[in-house]
């Protein structure tokens, strides 16, 4: 038995909103959805996943989603869905997933995108930007950004 749950995101890609599945050159488009792509990229490498254009869920059904990203720890996935105004979210199968891997997995790619975002911000604005990558409690990842002039 599923117990698919969502993972809301403050991500917003209006560009994004009127697709339903992934394209050759989805996320290719424009910047956020280019952010959007590398964040899963680095999720799938810190995991030894990968991108993938499908997730299922314990009965190995299909669940919609624009794109996801399977794991050795979450064989089903995650997927990203985006709301009609462009709202990004995450869809998984929860049901069985005791270590909250699909919310932790959904987490990572919300904290890589915003540390993305806002590295390139401080880089636009001729700012010298230095990423550390670091382990906090329960061994969740924590990425700080310090920017200089």
């Amino acid at each position: 038995m599923s117990e698919i749950s969502s993972y809301d995101t403050d991500i917003s890609i209006p560009s994004l909103a009127q697709r339903r599945n992934q394209q050759a050159n989805l996320l290719d488009q424009e910047p956020r959805e280019a952010i959007l792509k590398r964040a899963l990229a680095l999720a799938a490498q810190d995991h030894g996943g990968e991108v993938t254009t499908d997730i299922t869920d314990c009965d190995g059904e299909q669940i919609p989603c624009l794109i996801g990203l399977k794991t050795p720890q979450f064989p089903g996935g995650v997927g990203v869905t985006v709301s009609r105004g462009g709202h990004v979210g995450f869809v998984y199968d929860a049901y069985g997933d005791a270590m909250q891997w699909g919310q932790r997995i959904a987490g990572e790619i919300s904290a890589n995108y915003n540390a993305i975002a806002v590295r390139m911000a401080l880089m636009a604005m001729n700012l010298e930007v230095r990423v550390k990558e670091g382990k906090g409690k329960a061994g969740a990842k924590i990425i700080q950004l310090e920017g200089r002039v």
